[in-house]
């Protein structure tokens, strides 16, 4: 009687850990369900449950957790463990993130991932602050700017009434700063600042932009590449430090591959949605390389005004220098 007192206290003490591994972690982000990026997450979640004998489950919800704000609130609380946020969101976290949004720094995605490599464990400890962990980074593509007239120049640029995202004070501050018109909104308003001409400029990558069909309000695309919309795929420590070593190290395992799926797959479909939209109206504006040089070293001279400012300057000068490292090989 003693020995089955013993295994009833034992098993008892068991259960919760079992129900607590066998939790599903939400995973939230503003991907469009069905989308390229919305099929890669739950293809992660497929294999990553399969791995772990489902021992871990992810249950994606894509396009249902609110903006990117809300997301970011929903991890403090515990009520969503997991997601995969845009850059904007990311430096509302810490401002560190904030070199991955700057304006033509990057020239490739070799040279991208190369930087995001070099400044990895940097960005693991901005996250560690916030009890965050992250497992891979995930790629959006190439934003470019989408206009309702034509742009040749910066100046045209200038002119232009260009969407910014509401709460992001620094950017709008800097643009004003720089010369520029910009029009805080929510995401979700950008179609009625086109409709309504409260906007005529924003960018976003090629793909996205079909897929929200913006194009038919802005049919002109400057075909200088603004730089690429990093994602990070963060989990929550509550939630990272409830799975085992060996699930841990299985979920950075398919992470990595996630990663590499979406840097392999989104630039092919940018390039697909450009000729789709090309042949439903797109006019895309293609400068020569004088006018491409002019640009850049302009651009080049604005990103630099980031430093200390939007972004720290450690940050800035560790990104420059992985930046010259890469381009020196």
């Amino acid at each position: 009687m003693r020995s089955l007192r013993i295994a009833v206290v034992a098993t008892l003490l068991v259960i919760p850990a079992v129900l607590f591994a066998q939790r599903p972690i939400t995973l939230g982000s503003i991907a469009p369900p069905n989308s390229l990026w919305d099929k890669a997450l739950k293809e992660m979640a497929a294999d990553l449950q399969k791995v772990t004998n489902r021992r871990v489950r992810l249950r994606i919800a894509s396009g249902s957790q609110g903006d990117e704000a809300t997301i970011v609130r929903r991890l403090k609380l515990n009520s969503t463990q997991a997601a995969l946020l845009s850059q904007p969101a990311l430096g509302e976290v810490d401002a560190a993130f904030n070199v991955l949004g700057m304006p033509f720094f990057f020239e490739s995605d070799a040279e991208a991932r190369h930087i995001l490599s070099a400044l990895r464990s940097t960005f693991e400890r901005a996250l560690a602050d916030q009890d965050l962990v992250l497992v891979s980074w995930g790629h959006t593509g190439w934003a470019h700017f989408f206009t309702a007239d034509p742009v040749h120049t910066l100046g045209d640029l200038r002119r232009a009434k260009i969407f910014t995202s509401a709460g992001d004070d620094a950017m709008v501050q800097w643009y004003k700063e720089n010369g520029f018109d910009p029009v805080p909104l929510a995401v979700t308003d950008v179609a009625m600042g086109l409709n309504t001409g409260l906007i005529n400029a924003y960018p976003l990558p090629p793909y996205a932009v079909m897929l929200v069909q913006y194009y038919r309000s802005a049919p002109h695309m400057l075909d200088v590449p603004l730089g690429p919309v990093i994602n990070a795929l963060v989990v929550t420590a509550r939630a990272w430090e409830g799975l085992s070593a060996e699930d841990q190290e299985a979920f950075l395992s398919i992470g990595k591959a996630f990663e590499d799926q979406l840097w392999d797959e989104v630039p092919r479909q940018d390039r697909e949605s450009i000729d789709a939209m090309r042949s439903r109206g797109l006019m895309v504006s293609v400068l020569d390389a004088a006018a491409t040089a002019e640009f850049r070293r302009t651009a080049n001279e604005l990103t630099a005004s980031m430093r200390g400012s939007m972004v720290p300057a450690a940050v800035y000068d560790l990104a420059v220098l992985a930046r010259n490292t890469f381009r020196g090989q």
